[in-house]
């Protein structure tokens, strides 16, 4: 065989090292341990300050984090100060737990550096991951899940968390600068201590928060992205004994940093993920969050809301039930959505078809959003459309949104809100504006004044969802925290945080005004309490009687506490108490008793009761009847998470509601609102409400997931109350409208 020369050995030598070197440079490999060289030169957070409480002082431990720009994406690391004697809290939790019960970091980042949409990255110790989006300034969502990696490890002194984001994770302004300004906020937990700690000092709790991140100069790396994700899905109904098997896709293209297109062809309406059980029997409708990834993916931008959990875009509205009363969900044919901006202006667009919209059956909804984010100031636009042939009614929303938010301490922020509604010929146009002030004077106090007109014309509810209209409304809110005590206190922390609200009508009628002052106290050995005062005074309920003229309520005072004990080993509990007043009188209270379980890392148990009796229930019964009850109720969550292995996840989770409530006095309203006794016959009532879910996950990579899910349910009513609380529970075996069984594959190509 024929040699080589020494010299072109040398060089080929030479070259094969240096490709070598830069191949190792250009991939980051994600295992907690920092050792590539682009760390060196990271940017660095290192002047962190306690925020929980709200301290700002120096930090019980040292903390630092590291953040650099590489070709696959943004990558953040966190260097943890945990010496042995300090308990390390590690429960391994599921993906978006609420609260991960152990040490943790988050980190938060907002790629536009403009305060309209952050992304929120964290990591517990014991490697469990939570992500969403945070929206309007303070508002926190887990509806979202990104595709990104994660590591963490252990020393004896420190832990150490990486992370990579990739480019495609959002849309983003000016993709084709060579630099790029982000603002970020690093957080950690030290579990056992109660204690969370900040870079720069900042808190979601506080009016304004996004606003409030670092701003850093990054390179900027072009991102492409383009995922088919095929899912399919077999339903077996144990009930009818029939079953069912469905296809579709989601797509994910993003062609350069600054464009994003989602679409969705038949997809699937997400029984994977059970609604919590509410019982509701007030005029207001019950709201339930969205886990389908079409409606979640980059759903940011769309994300307008109003004072009283008011949200310009409800997606739940999209595939709910259908407009004939026939089912409970709607097939969903196709939806797209794209995001984007062009210069300064940011713009994004979706539509949604659902099944047999061309027979006048289904519906058809669209949204369209431009916004111009300046220095300190942005200026919106949000527009909503909703088609429903059944009804021959279609539905028009506009909607102006601003915010100001200068240099300092302060924040104005806002929205004018126009509807037109074609309802069967007839046109409606109504009206809501509302203004929001924030500002402090000092890092420990806060101020916020919130001013909100909806006249009696105006609705939303076709794509949107709104509480209520025909409102005037202002509201003050000052909250003080008080941090800093001397060594030997029993306190580390607390925070008094006083509300004032005044309503009306539209037309001027007054309705009950509310007052509240809450506490919150951090103890220096671990335990968490709130306890609670507030005052509603007497006045009209313009809603109880579903329209039927207003109800006369007197005053009413409410009382809550809530305490929560550091872990004990392998037990954490909760207990509360809720004292309040009836709707004409009479008394009630409630009371709450949590005890959670960690057995090992893998597994949490948890089961929560809340025992509740009222002498004094007042329900509206039709027109302007009333009906006063005395009741008992009990409400029971149960819930199992099991990791045993990375990838595998098995949760069972049972919620269970039962009431008993027996009739007392009758009442027939007067014109005024009074409410006058009355000989019509009331007769008592039970309630069995059971849901049941045992789902298992095995997730196979990015995107990619087989499910296998049991889930059992159903609603009983009945005029009778010869069943007490026990006997409700132990016939539970009887309470069954929905009976199947669930597996859905989804795969990335």
């Amino acid at each position: 065989m024929a040699r080589l020369p020494a010299p072109w050995l040398t060089l080929g030598a030479l070259l094969a090292s240096q490709w070598l070197s830069a191949a190792a440079l250009a991939e980051m490999v994600v295992d907690g341990r920092l050792d590539e060289a682009e760390w060196q030169d990271a940017i660095a957070c290192t002047d962190w300050v306690r925020t929980q409480p709200f301290a700002l002082d120096a930090p019980r431990h040292r903390n630092e984090a590291r953040m650099v720009s590489t070709p696959e994406g943004l990558a953040v690391a966190f260097v943890l100060e945990q010496p042995e004697g300090e308990t390390r809290t590690k429960p391994r939790t599921p993906r978006d737990a609420a609260d991960f019960h152990g040490d943790s970091i988050s980190f938060m980042v907002d790629f536009d550096a403009d305060g309209r949409v952050g992304f929120e990255f964290s990591v517990a110790l014991g490697e469990g991951i939570r992500d969403g989006l945070v929206t309007n300034q303070n508002e926190r969502s887990t509806d979202w899940d990104g595709v990104w990696q994660h590591a963490v490890r252990e020393t004896a002194g420190e832990w150490f968390v990486e992370l990579l984001i990739p480019w495609s994770t959002a849309s983003m302004r000016d993709g084709n600068a060579g630099q790029r300004t982000i603002a970020a906020f690093f957080e950690r937990t030290l579990y056992d201590r109660n204690e969370r700690y900040a870079c720069p000092g900042a808190s979601i709790e506080r009016p304004v928060f996004l606003s409030d991140f670092r701003k850093y100069t990054i390179e900027q790396h072009r991102a492409k992205q383009l995922d088919i994700v095929p899912y399919a899905t077999w339903v077996s109904d144990q009930l009818h004994d029939t079953s069912r098997f469905k296809v579709g896709a989601d797509l994910f293209w993003k062609p350069s940093s600054d464009f994003q297109l989602v679409a969705a062809v038949n997809p699937d309406f997400g029984q994977v993920e059970s609604d919590e059980l509410v019982i509701n029997f007030t005029a207001i409708e019950t709201f339930f969050t969205d886990k389908r990834p079409f409606f979640t993916e980059n759903q940011g931008s769309f994300d307008l809301r109003t004072p009283d959990e008011g949200q310009l875009i409800y997606t739940r509205r999209v595939g709910a039930a259908s407009d004939d009363g026939l089912q409970s969900t709607t097939d969903i044919d196709a939806a797209l959505k794209i995001n984007g901006s062009a210069g300064k202006v940011v713009y994004g667009a979706f539509t949604a078809v659902e099944d047999r919209y061309g027979d006048e059956v289904g519906r058809l909804f669209a949204a369209t959003r431009v916004s111009l984010p300046l220095e300190g100031f942005r200026l919106g636009h949000l527009a909503t459309f909703a088609d429903r042939p059944l009804l021959d009614r279609t539905a028009l929303v506009n909607a102006i949104d601003y915010e100001l938010h200068p240099e300092g301490r302060w924040r104005w922020s806002g929205q004018v809100i126009r509807s037109d509604v074609d309802d069967a010929g007839r046109d409606t146009t109504g009206y809501q504006a509302w203004l929001q002030t924030d500002f402090s004077q000092t890092s420990a106090l806060t101020h916020s004044l919130q001013l909100q007109h909806i006249d009696d014309r105006f609705d939303m509810n076709d794509l949107g969802y709104l509480a209520r209209n025909n409102l005037r409304r202002a509201n003050w809110d000052t909250r003080w925290t008080r941090a800093g005590f001397a060594p030997g206190s029993w306190l580390s922390g607390e925070t008094y945080d006083l509300s004032l609200t005044y309503r009306e009508t539209s037309n001027g009628l007054r309705l009950p005004h509310y007052a509240k002052l809450v506490r919150y106290t951090q103890y220096d050995n671990g335990w968490q309490g709130q306890e609670e005062l507030s005052y509603e005074s007497a006045g009209p309920d313009d809603l109880l009687s579903r329209g039927n003229g207003p109800v006369q309520i007197p005053a009413r005072a409410f009382v809550y506490g809530r305490y929560t004990t550091p872990r004990y080993g392998a037990w954490q509990q909760a207990i509360a108490g809720y004292v309040f007043r009836g709707g004409a009188e009479g008394d009630g209270y409630e009371l709450e008793f949590t005890n959670s379980w960690y057995p090992r890392d893998g597994l949490t148990v948890n089961l929560t009761l809340y025992p509740r009796r009222s002498s004094e229930w007042l329900l509206w019964e039709s027109g302007n009847l009333m009906g006063r009850y005395t009741a008992r109720r009990l409400d029971a969550y149960g819930r199992i998470d099991w990791l045993p292995a990375p990838g595998h996840e098995l949760r069972v989770k049972l919620q269970w509601i039962g009431i008993n409530a027996s009739p007392t006095d009758a009442y027939r309203t007067s014109a005024r609102g009074d409410l006058l006794p009355s000989t019509d016959p009331l007769v008592p009532f039970t309630v069995n409400n059971l849901g049941v879910q045992v789902r298992y996950r095995y997730q196979l990579g990015p995107l990619s997931d087989v499910y296998v899910v049991y889930s059992r349910g159903g609603f009983q009513f009945r005029e009778d109350n010869d069943q007490g609380l026990g006997h409700l529970f132990s016939d539970i075996d009887e309470v069954r409208d929905a009976d199947q069984i669930l597996v859905k594959v989804r795969y990335r190509l």
